[in-house]
């Protein structure tokens, strides 16, 4: 990504219709233009302005879901992503259901849609969140660090063991492209002992074959898009929730067994160093 652009907005309205990933119910969203500085926000289908930042963050539950007042839309990560790794500063979302369509559990969909509504630049510098110095964030057995670098490179590592997966692990420099082919294609995915217990609990209702994986001890429950789908799946994960830091990280960012709320803990972490 080059840090001396200017912002950007999408060039016309773009939708999207589908089902939950965890609600398993009908939802659609809208993209919109929005003004400089503007930013990413949520709007719900009560008119309810949802900004895509930190302060929102009201779940983290096997998706990040943000909140204002009583509104909330779940399942934002993936959008996120593709419109961070895509170069899109400032949009509208208009929200219909409880959350973002799971679309095929990847953010391929949303990356072809944001190509359909084109780019349109806004005469303005990008809004950066330069890391200066080390900062670190931890939550159990998951863990994150920021240090400064040129651009955004993420290395991340998962350890799943006893299972197909085992560790692996993906290092990436963040590059428009780069996003389009190495992760956006990476799918959401559960361990095949939990998904009774996720259904159980309201989570994954609409999840299946379309549009999430599962592996075990002994194997995946279907073909893989890349052999180490799982850490790239993470990896995307990690890069929508950043993008609640509502600027353009440049940094290194290392992750070890990142989940949305180590995620969260590392934006958070990241944001209290804005100065303005």
């Amino acid at each position: 990504m080059t840090t001396r652009a200017e912002q950007t907005t999408v060039a016309s309205p773009v939708s999207k219709y589908g089902f939950g990933l965890h609600s398993g119910v009908e939802c659609a969203v809208r993209i919109l233009p929005a003004a400089p500085d503007a930013g990413i926000a949520f709007a719900s289908a009560s008119g309810a302005e949802i900004p895509a930042t930190t302060e929102h963050v009201v779940g983290t539950e096997r998706c990040t879901t943000l909140g204002a007042g009583g509104a909330r839309v779940g399942s934002v990560e993936h959008l996120l992503a593709a419109l961070y790794g895509g170069g899109i500063d400032n949009a509208r979302i208009e929200v219909e259901g409880p959350e973002v369509p799971s679309c095929d559990g990847s953010a391929k969909e949303w990356v072809g849609l944001l190509r359909t509504a084109g780019k349109r630049r806004l005469g303005r510098p990008r809004r950066l969140l330069a890391v200066r110095e080390a900062v670190w964030a931890g939550n159990g057995s998951s863990w994150s660090l920021a240090i400064p670098a040129r651009g955004l490179a993420l290395a991340v590592a998962v350890d799943f063991p006893g299972t197909v997966v085992g560790r692996q692990r993906l290092w990436l420099r963040l590059t428009q492209q780069g996003f389009a082919a190495e992760l956006a294609p990476a799918r959401t995915f559960a361990l095949a002992a939990e998904v009774e217990s996720l259904r159980a609990g309201g989570l994954a209702k609409g999840g299946g074959e379309h549009n999430a994986f599962a592996f075990g001890p002994d194997g995946y429950s279907g073909p893989l898009r890349f052999p180490d789908e799982v850490v790239r799946h993470k990896a995307l994960d990690l890069l929508g929730d950043l993008a609640l830091c509502g600027r353009r990280v440049q940094g290194h960012i290392v992750a070890a067994r990142p989940s949305h709320r180590a995620n969260l803990a590392l934006a958070r972490a990241l944001r209290a160093t804005l100065s303005d």
